[in-house]
């Protein structure tokens, strides 16, 4: 056998086999046993018949089953011989078969994408430097004392306030409709917290115990609930039972109590640094994007036309489980309308739809590329060592021995996922570390917030 290669521009190589006499004599001798096998033969048990009785029987009808085993034969082969990899089994032309003589075939078989990356080291960023202030202390500290907050009953005197956490049974129907279930009931409620439905918990202040309310409260025109946005219902409150949130003290008993610290002191330390750690950890993630951004504009890539076609209903598929889902359950994909038909649902062009879902697996690619050929160029690898430290960090974390945690991803199938986990962020630490850092200003964690809450746009190197 015989092979010629060329590459071509768009990450893809002709690939040409050249079969001689003996080449086919084999690749048919092989077809012909796997046939005997099953072959039924008048006067012979199946499977029985002698290997030159099922030559002539079979004759040259085996040509296409042969040729298709010779070339999978061929590509397995060639793998660790061809300068450009193959990705994919290609599909293969027959230019010449002359029986029993020779055989040409051709196939444009993809290769790995090609990246050249641009100056990441020459890469600029201006970044806030992390100050934390007592003020953040502070703050930290009261999540604290609202964490260890004991619920004190409140006098059936007394009415029900902001902040105040009730049991609550009600009755709701829809305005000048009959009820349609049996009583609701709700506890642990605390009245007046931010997610709490806007305006709603104004219906219950001054409530006592036992004591019920009628009123009537319009759902928001964007609540998530279809049934209820923007409907008018009317409600039968009762509260059952009214808690004052009891703060504790901000004190050694507290600290104590929290964590074990030996003192308020010793806590306030250790906020201190726990929010120094995890504020410059969350900036350098949210600055990561930036540098990505920068790293791919200036890089080079081309990719085989099967990876954007790929890539692209991949993301397709994804944003329609979310949609269809709405994030939980899970779509079977026959269920999942065609892109096709999702065009002509949303009243655009299909080369429109298929364009903007092909942009962001482009973008997608190259964010996955430029990290794995930077680990290649700076040779980052994921040791052992480094594997076993960060499954130890997490283990920490959620309170298991390390080989307990293990075992539980072992049983779940997500070694190799967070071992593809670890590596992307040994790589991108590498990176942060390699770009050219100015940091412009100090901010506290109370405006850090603020910061990291300003999303940047685009989908590049998740």
């Amino acid at each position: 056998m015989e092979f010629k290669t060329k590459k071509n521009q768009n990450a893809s190589v002709d690939l040409k086999l050249t079969f001689d006499k003996n080449d086919l004599e084999k690749a048919f001798e092989k077809t012909y046993k796997e046939k005997q096998k099953d072959l039924k033969i008048p006067g012979f048990r199946p499977g029985k018949a002698p290997i030159e009785m099922v030559k002539r029987h079979l004759g040259d009808s085996v040509a296409n089953d042969a040729i298709n085993l010779l070339l999978l034969e061929t590509v397995s082969e060639l793998s660790g011989k061809l300068e450009h990899k193959i990705v994919r089994f290609p599909k293969f032309t027959v230019e010449d078969y002359v029986p029993e003589k020779s055989l040409v075939a051709t196939a444009v078989y993809d290769t790995d994408p090609e990246v050249s990356l641009g100056k990441y080291k020459k890469i600029k960023i201006k970044l806030p430097e992390v100050q934390v202030t007592d003020e953040d202390i502070t703050e930290e500290l009261q999540f604290v004392r609202k964490q260890l907050a004991r619920k004190l009953l409140r006098e059936p005197s007394e009415g029900a306030e902001n902040g105040d956490i009730v049991d609550m049974e009600f009755e709701v129907k829809e305005d000048g409709q009959e009820p349609k279930n049996a009583k609701n009931g709700s506890s642990d409620y605390k009245l007046g917290e931010a997610n709490n439905l806007p305006g709603f918990d104004d219906n219950l202040y001054g409530i006592k115990t036992g004591e019920t309310k009628n009123f009537s409260y319009t759902y928001p025109s964007d609540y998530p609930r279809e049934d209820l946005a923007g409907k008018k219902m009317e409600f039968a409150m009762t509260l059952k039972a009214i808690y004052k949130e009891v703060l504790p003290e901000l004190d050694d008993d507290l600290a104590s109590e929290y964590d074990g610290s030996s003192s308020l002191q010793v806590l306030k330390d250790k906020v201190k640094t726990d929010l120094q750690k995890n504020y410059t950890e969350a900036v350098k993630n949210k600055k990561m994007e930036e540098i990505y951004k920068e790293l791919v504009a200036d890089s080079k890539f081309v990719f085989p036309e099967s990876y954007l076609t790929e890539e692209s209903e991949h993301v397709y598929q994804n944003m329609m489980q979310d949609v269809l889902g709405r994030g939980q359950a899970r779509i079977p994909k026959e269920q999942i309308p065609s892109i096709e038909k999702y065009a002509e649902m949303v009243g655009k062009p299909l080369e429109e739809v298929m364009g903007s879902f092909k942009t962001i697996a482009e973008n997608r690619l190259k964010g996955y590329f430029s990290r794995q050929k930077l680990a290649s160029t700076e040779n980052i690898v994921l040791t052992d060592e480094d594997f076993d430290r960060e499954i130890s960090t997490l283990a920490s974390r959620y309170g298991m021995p390390d080989a307990d945690f293990k075992k539980e991803l072992e049983k779940g199938k997500l070694l190799e996922t967070y071992r593809d986990n670890f590596l992307a962020k040994k790589i991108d630490d590498t990176l942060f570390q390699l770009v050219e850092k100015k940091y412009n200003e100090k901010m506290s964690i109370r405006q850090l917030k603020e910061f990291l809450s300003n999303k940047e746009t685009g989908e590049v190197w998740q």
